[in-house]
C-alpha cells in the first residue's frame, strides 16, 4: 500500500467516525493547515483544536470522499460534508489539497465556500436563492485513482489542458477558455444558480475581467486520475482599489481530452467581504477572532 493510500484510509476513518483522536492521526507535528477565512496557516496542534471545536457544534458531522487524484506526494480529495443543524440535514462540498510526508499531512489546504455553510447558521445568509454548487455532490459514490497507474495519460492531460489553461490564466482571454470544454460542457462555481454552458463562458470571464483589475491565475499543484484533472491555483487581482489573493481549486471531468464539467472551489465569502462591509466579522476564523456563537467548520 502506498503512502497516499494509507493516508486516504485514515482520512476515510476520520470522516466516518470524526473525533479529536482520529483527526490528530492525520498530521505530522510540523504540519501547517489552512481553511477558508484563515489569514495564515495553523500549526498542526492548533488546527486539531480548531476542528475539535467545530465537531462540538456539529456532533454528527461526516466527511465522504467522492473523487481523488494523486501526483507525487500531493493528493486532491473532493468530498461531501454532511451534518444536522436544528434537526435538518445539511451538506456542502469541499476539496482538500494535501501534501504528504510519508502518510502524514505536512501541508493542507481546505477549499469550500463558507457562505454555503453559514447559510444554515446565520439568518442573513438564509434564503438567498438556489445554489447549484452547494448540493452538486449529493448521492455521489467515491472513486479515484493514482496517476501512477498511467503516467503517459497524466502527462498528456497536463500538457494539453493544464499548461495552456494556465498560460491563458496569466493574461486571460475570455474567448480562449471555451477551447478546453466539450460543446455540451457545464461549469459550476460557488454561488451559481445553475451551471453555465460552454457558450456562456466568454461572457462570464469578460465580466470577471471588468470587475477584477489585473486578474491572474497562477498554477500551484495538479493531479490526474482517469477522466479527471484537479488544479490548485492562486488568483490575484484588484477589486475596488484593493489587492487580493484568493486560493482556488478546480476539478475537471474529462472526455476525449476536453472538460465536460468544470467545478471550482473557493471562498466566495472572501470576495464578498471586500465589497460588503457588513461581512467583515467573517474575515478571520482563527480562535482569536472567533465571535461568541459563531462556528468553526471541518
Amino acid at each position: 500500500m502506498q503512502a497516499w493510500e494509507r493516508f486516504l484510509e485514515k482520512y476515510r476513518a476520520f470522516g466516518e467516525h470524526p473525533s479529536r483522536a482520529s483527526h490528530a492521526r492525520l498530521f505530522d507535528p510540523a504540519a501547517a493547515v489552512r481553511h477558508p477565512g484563515m489569514s495564515a496557516p495553523m500549526p498542526a496542534g492548533q488546527y486539531v483544536d480548531f476542528i475539535a471545536e467545530g465537531l462540538k457544534r456539529l456532533p454528527d458531522f461526516h466527511l465522504i470522499p467522492i473523487h481523488w487524484a494523486v501526483n507525487g506526494n500531493t493528493i486532491f480529495v473532493e468530498a461531501r460534508n454532511t451534518a444536522t443543524v436544528g434537526g435538518r440535514p445539511i451538506c456542502w462540498p469541499a476539496t482538500y489539497v494535501v501534501t504528504l510526508r510519508e502518510e502524514m499531512v505536512i501541508r493542507g489546504h481546505a477549499y469550500y465556500d463558507r457562505t454555503e455553510v453559514l447559510a444554515h447558521f446565520e439568518p442573513e445568509f438564509a434564503g438567498q436563492g438556489t445554489n447549484a454548487h452547494a448540493t452538486m455532490l449529493d448521492g455521489g459514490v467515491g472513486h479515484g485513482a493514482s496517476p501512477s497507474d498511467d503516467k503517459e495519460y497524466a502527462r498528456r492531460v497536463y500538457e494539453r489542458i493544464a499548461v495552456p489553461y494556465a498560460a491563458n490564466g496569466n493574461n486571460p482571454d475570455p474567448d480562449k477558455f471555451q477551447q478546453f470544454y466539450t460543446p455540451d460542457a457545464q461549469m459550476i462555481n460557488p454561488g451559481f444558480v445553475r451551471p453555465l454552458r460552454r457558450d456562456e463562458l466568454s461572457a462570464y470571464y469578460a465580466g470577471l475581467k471588468s470587475q477584477i483589475r489585473d486578474l491572474r491565475l497562477r498554477l500551484e499543484q495538479w493531479a490526474v486520475a482517469p477522466e479527471m484533472l484537479f488544479i490548485e491555483w492562486t488568483v490575484t487581482g484588484e477589486i475596488g482599489g484593493k489587492q487580493f489573493e484568493l486560493a482556488n481549486t478546480d476539478r475537471f471531468t474529462l472526455r476525449d481530452m476536453l472538460a465536460v464539467e468544470g467545478v471550482a472551489y473557493f471562498d466566495n465569502m472572501q470576495l464578498r467581504a471586500m465589497t460588503e462591509p457588513g461581512l467583515a466579522r467573517f474575515g478571520n476564523v482563527s480562535f482569536a477572532a472567533l465571535p461568541a456563537g459563531s462556528s468553526a467548520h471541518a
